[in-house]
């Protein structure tokens, strides 16, 4: 794996993460398990500029096994799957293309 593949790797990892500590943080604070009501919004405690709307946090706990799911299938494949899947990773990585540490070679 090139450099290049390894820092999207990591930044995917990272993503996923914070996604993790959010979900994990309204899972903590919210009034309700019943995702059906919980559309409320809460200051996030690890990053105070940012506001997080928790609308059904267990969709986003499971979302975030999914991607890291992907990651690992891509760390174990062998040519030519781990083309598709490096594919599926910078496909993945776009929804993150504002992100400060967001690189314009990892564009689909």
């Amino acid at each position: 794996m090139n450099d290049n593949v390894a820092d999207l790797v990591e930044f995917l990892l990272a993503r996923i993460e914070e996604d993790e500590r959010i979900a994990d943080h309204v899972a903590s604070v919210s009034p309700t398990t019943d995702t059906k009501f919980c559309l409320w919004a809460t200051q996030f405690a690890f990053d105070a500029e940012r506001m997080i709307v928790a609308a059904d946090y267990q969709r986003v706990i499971a979302e975030c096994a999914a991607k890291r799911n992907i990651v690992n299938e891509f760390l174990v494949a062998s040519d030519p799957a781990s083309t598709a899947l490096e594919l599926v990773l910078r496909l993945l990585a776009s929804a993150h293309q504002d992100h400060a540490d967001y690189r314009d070679v990892w564009r689909g």
